[in-house]
């Protein structure tokens, strides 16, 4: 699913550009309303094919929400912004959880799948009625010059900066995708006990929200320079107190919610690096160029990471401390073109 998010979030990036922001979320929306008729049906096909839907629509729902968050809310403040964009999303799949378990003992799955499409349509009525329409007039030859998918997105990637925007994620998201996988996994093996995996999951996303807010704070007041660089060494430092202690609970408690907090501060600035990089007709494409390497790195990281992790436990996080000083340096690269060059996108 995650890598038909990626697919899909490239095709969303042209049609946000032809269609409008708001027509792009609405679709992405519909297929997640999908999501509550899995819990209905026990056909391997009809699951499938509905699996398929829910993992492409993730691609318009995450690529005309990112873009519309840059649109709204002003330069200055997109640091903050894009810090509670990322949070309401923790915090709504958190909600959803303890809803879930509170109704479990008394309802079945397939009515509480009931319950999610209905109010998935109950979102997507609201998003209709109160989202304004976006979509501007292109001219005609422009529209033909970049009528095909391929003619899009083929001046985006011969650029330079764009390719260090994407290195974040295709470095520094590469081992967030192994760590993911392997820090609960190591903490069980360390604690023998299940429940510790989940106190540290608790703790270690309370960190991160701060390490957001705090992140996207300093970027509004200090610009991006420190608080994405200072946030990228700290994931390599994080990286090789994992592999130093990875048989410690107090080195992994330690580290892994370091390396949470980082991750997700890194992540919580990309939006306002699209914003400074791209042009206005272009952040539509570089939203969704963004989503599938995201996508792209997730996957890997995690295929990765499960080999790594039963070859040697610090192996993950060694070639992860790698990684990461490589999207530290793209970071600084970028951070010195954005500061030099001659006017902003």
């Amino acid at each position: 699913m995650l890598l038909l998010g990626g697919i899909f979030a490239v095709v969303a990036g042209r049609f946000c550009d032809r269609f409008g922001l708001k027509m792009t979320l609405i679709i992405g929306l519909a297929g997640s309303a999908l999501t509550g008729l899995v819990f209905r049906t026990g056909d391997p096909v009809g699951l499938s094919l509905l699996l398929f839907m829910m993992g492409a629509a993730s691609g318009p729902w995450s690529t005309a929400g990112q873009s519309i968050l840059i649109r709204a809310v002003k330069p200055t403040h997109l640091g903050l912004g894009g810090a509670l964009y990322f949070l309401s999303n923790t915090l709504g799949n958190s909600l959803g959880s303890l809803c879930t378990g509170l109704i479990k003992t008394d309802w079945s799955f397939a009515q509480i799948g009931v319950v999610m499409s209905v109010g998935m349509l109950g979102v997507i009525a609201l998003a209709g009625l109160f989202l304004p329409g976006d979509r501007t007039p292109v001219e005609r030859a422009k529209m033909a010059e970049s009528e095909s998918l391929w003619a899009a997105y083929k001046p985006l990637l011969a650029r330079g900066e764009i390719w260090l925007l994407l290195s974040l994620r295709l470095t520094i998201t590469t081992f967030w995708g192994m760590a993911t996988l392997a820090m609960p996994l190591l903490i069980y093996r360390v604690a023998q006990s299940e429940s510790m995996a989940a106190y540290f999951a608790a703790v270690s996303l309370v960190v991160a929200a701060a390490c957001q807010l705090g992140a996207g704070v300093l970027n509004d007041r200090l610009g991006h320079e420190k608080p994405l660089l200072i946030s990228a060494a700290g994931i390599c430092l994080s990286a090789v107190g994992m592999a130093f202690f990875h048989d410690s609970l107090t080195g992994l408690f330690v580290c892994g919610t370091a390396l949470t907090g980082t991750a997700w501060a890194v992540s919580t600035l990309v939006p306002k690096l699209i914003n400074d990089v791209a042009a206005a007709d272009e952040k539509n494409r570089v939203v969704g160029l963004g989503h599938m390497a995201w996508s792209t790195s997730m996957v890997s990281g995690s295929l990765i990471g499960g080999y790594l992790v039963d070859l040697h436990p610090a192996s993950p996080f060694a070639l992860g401390a790698l990684l990461a000083a490589g999207g530290t340096l793209g970071a600084w690269r970028l951070c010195a073109y954005l500061d030099n060059r001659p006017s902003a996108a």
